[in-house]
């Protein structure tokens, strides 16, 4: 477990400006679904706010992969 959080840590120390701001996206997304089911209007937009939602964090798992990856390489 520990050498699975160090390789954890040492991928996001890897991440971009963009890639922050894609994960920053997730985390907004996932706020809003949390409030979406006590608001009657983000509930008229609940399936795309999924939508992105789900795409950023396929991104987010992406990224963190391919920096994990290269950071095994690097050793």
């Amino acid at each position: 477990m520990g050498n699975f959080i160090k390789n954890a840590l040492h991928a996001v120390r890897q991440f971009t400006v963009v890639d922050f701001g894609v994960f920053k996206i997730y985390l907004v997304c996932v706020g809003i679904l949390f409030g979406a089911y006590f608001s009657t209007f983000f509930l008229q937009y609940i399936s795309v706010v999924w939508i992105i939602a789900i795409i950023t964090l396929i991104i987010l798992f992406a990224k963190l992969i391919h920096y994990g990856c290269s950071c095994k390489q690097e050793e």
